[in-house]
């Protein structure tokens, strides 16, 4: 099976999740095994929910939170590990 390296952000986001008050975005980078792009984005995505720092108690969770994929490209192999992300405050 082929390789894919996504690339995906996050948008409001609260801010909790890295100390900050105002909602936060991020970036992200994930190497997934899968047989096409439409499979390596639910992967991916899967990968992003098992994440500790993405886990958001359900009453902290905004209604206008998303994630989304920017990019998607067919890799030789995996990349740098799946982990961890960049952060950025929303609107600064």
């Amino acid at each position: 099976m082929p390789w894919f390296k996504c690339f995906i952000e996050g948008e409001n986001f609260p801010g909790a999740l890295i100390g900050k008050s105002h909602p936060v975005g991020f970036y992200a980078t994930r190497w997934v095994e899968a047989s096409s792009t439409d499979e390596a984005e639910l992967v991916a995505l899967d990968l992003l929910r098992t994440e500790p720092i993405f886990d958001i108690p359900v009453e902290q969770r905004p209604k206008n939170a998303r994630v989304y994929f920017t990019e998607i490209v067919e890799t030789h192999g995996p990349g740098s590990p799946n982990a961890g992300a960049t952060w950025y405050v929303m609107g600064a």
